[in-house]
């Protein structure tokens, strides 16, 4: 069964959610998170589904834009994907089709039928750095967050893995071992940095992988329609947050999309700070098969 955990360092930086089998959830993951993942194990796939996988503040959103624009042929904006980790079963199995269920854990969670092949899933990957920025970000502008900490206090749980969905190096080490095992042909990652620099080929490959073939000028729509920057303006215009970002923050706003750029971790990372997350990157990404730019 899960417990509670808060864990407060000496400078006073704290971490308080859920944890089970020895990783960190998020507090509001359903349930005592035994049951809930058992329910996801067993959970009735559909042809149509679509899985999207990503550790936090790696391009969740982003990518749910354009995998939802591509599946329903419409371009509206429709905010926050429906996470399986925070929302009940019966929920999910009532949504319409085509779904597009997200959630930061790794492949080894995901529905038994999706690890068989049924259904599409996209895995969604950044740099750590940038991640780590984003995430010291978001958390300050909820009035609520397992994590409360300052830049320094955030960066050594973040390197510890102590955050909630673990660590960004353990995930990235799971998702290279499914990579090498898993022989399925419903499975494309996409890597945050290539897609800022070329979105168009990756819109494409995406409605080719989802076998949506939507045609080249509705590419080009739902490329310029997903830029960061556009997607970035409809968040603060159009966007309507759910009642759970409603709660989680003081502005009930989205609180998703902020500059979106690649090496924006310059204006935070200290030269110290950044010459150790190198040694550390370097000895456990050695031997991975995911390369991230960083600039």
């Amino acid at each position: 069964m899960a417990e509670w955990v808060k864990e407060i360092d000496e400078d006073g930086n704290i971490l308080q959610t859920k944890k089970y089998d020895g990783k960190y959830y998020v507090s509001h993951f359903i349930g005592n998170i035994k049951d809930h993942l058992s329910a996801i194990e067993e959970m009735e796939v559909r042809d149509d589904d679509t899985f999207l996988l990503s550790y936090p503040k790696s391009g969740t959103h982003w990518v749910f834009t354009i995998a939802s624009m591509l599946r329903t042929r419409d371009t509206a904006y429709h905010g926050s994907p429906m996470f399986m980790d925070f929302n009940e079963m019966e929920t999910l199995n009532n949504m319409p089709s085509p779904r597009i269920l997200a959630t930061h854990m790794t492949f080894d969670r995901l529905p038994r039928q999706a690890r068989e092949g049924k259904g599409k899933i996209l895995v969604a990957l950044r740099n750590p750095k940038d991640v780590a920025v984003s995430l010291h970000t978001f958390v300050k502008k909820l009035d609520y967050s397992d994590v409360i900490a300052t830049w320094d206090g955030l960066l050594k749980f973040y390197v510890e893995g102590k955050m909630v969905y673990g660590s960004w190096f353990e995930n990235i080490q799971a998702w290279d071992k499914t990579k090498k095992e898993y022989k399925g042909d419903n499975l494309m990652f996409l890597i945050y940095e290539e897609l800022k620099k070329d979105l168009h080929s990756h819109v494409k490959k995406i409605d080719a992988f989802l076998e949506t073939n939507t045609g080249e000028d509705y590419v080009d729509l739902v490329t310029h329609k997903c830029t960061f920057k556009n997607m970035a303006v409809e968040a603060t215009n159009s966007f309507k947050p759910s009642d759970q970002w409603k709660t989680a923050t003081t502005s009930k706003t989205l609180p998703i999309y902020r500059k979106g750029e690649i090496g924006d971790w310059k204006n935070h990372f200290t030269v110290a700070q950044n010459e150790s997350f190198d040694k550390i990157y370097e000895d456990k990404m050695k031997n991975s098969s995911f390369h991230f730019m960083f600039e």
